[in-house]
């Protein structure tokens, strides 16, 4: 069994109604897509963690697998130096985790595994081209915020999550469709939306083929 961790907490998501969260479903669609023949709950589970601090609760559940033949993965974001990250920082922190709770897993951090950033920033760089217009009106508008209040005293200028959350809210959706994002999915399968051909997926497409095996040609 592969177990990938996410810094999502699934469980947290299901107190709020949902099935899952972005992130997780976003993994999902990109294993399926790219290595068709894994299935999920056979040959892969995603675990979420709650924030890459909570890596240290889920110690057991990492060492079981591996004693069990499975492959522990840890995806999470680098973030940036505006929250206390970034690749170098973040990579080196659990890093040390690893070695002191003696852990075996291959890691991932978001965007690309070299580039400080998160899970929205990549999901910025995969959205259908021809809706980038939206993305482009929302950068205006956290600019017209700064203006209004450069020093952020009255106003939280909306981050990458707002943004992707808005990009797909802004377009019209069946009510299937309505249904499923209030559930947790991100719609990642529609190409309308997304593209999960982007050369942008490349590095997590290569780095679970480590553990996957061949992918199939897009």
């Amino acid at each position: 069994m592969i177990k990938i961790f996410v810094e999502s907490g699934v469980n947290d998501a299901r107190q709020h109604g949902k099935r899952t969260t972005n992130e997780q479903d976003f993994i999902e669609k990109v294993i399926s897509l790219y290595f068709p023949k894994k299935e999920f709950g056979k040959d892969y589970l995603v675990v979420g963690v709650g924030g890459w601090t909570n890596l240290p609760n889920v110690v057991s559940e990492f060492k079981q697998n591996t004693d069990d033949g499975g492959n522990n993965l840890v995806v999470f974001d680098a973030d940036t130096s505006q929250n206390s990250g970034g690749f170098i920082k973040r990579k080196e922190e659990i890093e040390v985790l690893k070695k002191q709770e003696e852990l075996d897993f291959g890691l991932f951090l978001w965007p690309d595994n070299r580039s400080d950033g998160d899970f929205e920033m990549l999901l910025s760089q995969i959205i259908n081209e021809k809706h980038r217009c939206l993305l482009d009106c929302f950068e205006k508008f956290e600019k017209d915020i700064r203006a209004h209040d450069p020093k952020e005293e009255k106003y939280i200028t909306p981050g990458r999550k707002a943004k992707m959350y808005t990009y797909l809210d802004l377009h019209k959706k069946s009510g299937i469709e309505q249904e499923m994002i209030k559930k947790g999915f991100g719609l990642f399968n529609n190409s309308e939306y997304w593209n999960l051909n982007a050369e942008a997926i490349s590095p997590l497409v290569d780095f679970f083929a480590r553990y996957f095996g061949t992918t199939t040609e897009i």
